[in-house]
């Protein structure tokens, strides 16, 4: 299992034309995305995620008027001043070591964080077809050593052979 984010990242990368192959192989072949999902939630178990916490330095996260205010509450302070200091156009504010949120690898409002937080990376539940849903894991491939392991696992198990689109 591939951990650190840096070699996820270039892993990826090296992979993309891989992925490319993977998505149209989906979309021709009618694989369940259940192994999928099944396999992502094996490889979440096994991760920690405050040892990466790439995902904190690498995206913008939207947010919601309910969830600024639940951040205020949680920080008690004003709406207004969380929404001042830390919200830029409906975006949580990033510095130049990601979210204004992320001290080292820990969220500094892990309690109250957005539901887009919570929520990644985004691999249960998904209710598009596997080829669909690929694309969007691809993407988030080279950010999460999650997605990426999970990604691989599933290509193996669905019988890709990504060796073979280089012949």
């Amino acid at each position: 299992m591939v951990t650190d984010p840096v070699e996820v990242q270039r892993l990826s990368q090296l992979k993309e034309g891989e992925n490319l192959a993977f998505r149209r192989y989906l979309h021709h072949h009618h694989h369940s995305d259940e192994p999928f999902h099944i396999i992502a939630a094996q490889v979440e178990k096994q991760m920690d995620c405050k040892t990466c916490a790439n995902c904190c330095r690498q995206t913008l996260v939207t947010v919601s008027a309910e969830e600024i205010e639940k951040i205020a509450h949680y920080l008690c302070v004003d709406v207004v001043d969380v929404a001042h200091i830390y919200v830029d156009s409906g975006t949580l504010k990033n510095g130049v070591d990601g979210c204004v949120f992320l001290d080292e690898n820990r969220c500094t409002i892990y309690d109250a964080r957005p539901r887009v937080c919570r929520e990644f990376p985004h691999l249960n539940g998904v209710k598009h077809s596997p080829a669909t849903a690929m694309d969007a894991v691809c993407r988030r491939s080279a950010l999460c050593p999650i997605v990426y392991n999970a990604l691989e696992e599933y290509k193996h198990q669905v019988g890709f052979r990504g060796d073979s689109i280089l012949r």
